[in-house]
């Protein structure tokens, strides 16, 4: 019993010093949200003399924040709606289906996680320069979806393998055709999957620089990862502004796993289970 309680009072000190290393850069980003240069380089870690409101005012119109919020938004949902599509379309004929060279297949999708973003933005800005497709949003999104495929495939396919073929059996004695058998017995039972799966691509869309950096040069397209530039000049910085903007840009993040906290951990948890 004793060695029992040692253990729970080591495990809890090591999560709560775990909680408090990830919470530090948001607490530090909130509080310098708050201050001005001068306080930010005379103590970054003490409280706010006095709580400047005006730098949020600053960070929303210098960094366009509100434009960019909305772009990124198109883009992370776009993302999200054909990723999910095909990819769920993907995994339920790599599972479910007897094909030739499937483990080839599968494994082409799955390889993709092996390719890092940076490998690929040289000979893309190339292609997408020749053929006059820069500020597109329709090719960006396919760019984007293409990076979020290989994890939505690994993920999905371990969900769909776990589902009863006795179900799809007594779906096609009822007259179900293999879309039918799909979007009612499948698709459905796959929900914890796809909602997982869909919140982690649109982190990685809200979070990417490099793809619009690089293939969105018009100022009213850019992403709201662009829109944190405008406080780093060649010669000076608005810290306190950027802190409001990094502020400003995590509200969705942290709305969007509240609201779903409970289906991304119940679709990791089956996932592992069942992958």
């Amino acid at each position: 019993m004793k060695k029992n309680h040692i253990g729970k009072t080591i495990g809890y000190i090591l999560f709560i010093s775990l909680a408090i290393i990830n919470l530090y850069p948001l607490i530090f980003s909130i509080f310098c949200s708050f201050k001005s240069n001068l306080e930010i380089f005379k103590s970054f870690t003490a409280l706010p003399q006095q709580f400047r409101y005006q730098n949020y005012i600053t960070a929303w119109n210098v960094g366009r924040i509100g434009r960019y919020f909305l772009n990124t938004i198109i883009l992370a949902a776009s993302t999200i709606i054909v990723t999910a599509f095909v990819g769920a379309l993907a995994s339920y004929i790599l599972s479910k289906f007897t094909v030739k060279a499937k483990s080839t297949i599968h494994f082409f999708f799955i390889s993709g996680l092996m390719i890092p973003i940076q490998a690929v933005l040289i000979p893309l800005s190339y292609i997408f320069g020749k053929l006059g497709i820069m500020n597109n949003y329709p090719m960006l999104v396919l760019l984007y979806s293409a990076f979020c495929l290989p994890m939505t495939i690994l993920i999905l396919t371990g969900f769909m393998k776990s589902i009863p073929s006795e179900l799809e059996e007594a779906t096609v004695m009822d007259g179900a055709n293999a879309f039918q058998v799909f979007t009612k017995v499948i698709l459905p039972l796959t929900m914890p999957g796809i909602i997982s799966v869909s919140i982690f691509n649109f982190i990685q869309v809200w979070n990417n620089l490099l793809f619009p950096l690089i293939f969105i040069s018009d100022k009213n397209k850019g992403t709201i990862s662009m829109g944190l530039l405008a406080f780093f000049g060649e010669y000076s910085t608005d810290y306190s502004a950027s802190m409001a903007g990094i502020c400003l840009t995590t509200i969705p993040i942290i709305i969007a796993y509240v609201l779903f906290q409970e289906k991304i951990e119940d679709g990791l948890i089956s996932g592992a289970i069942k992958g």
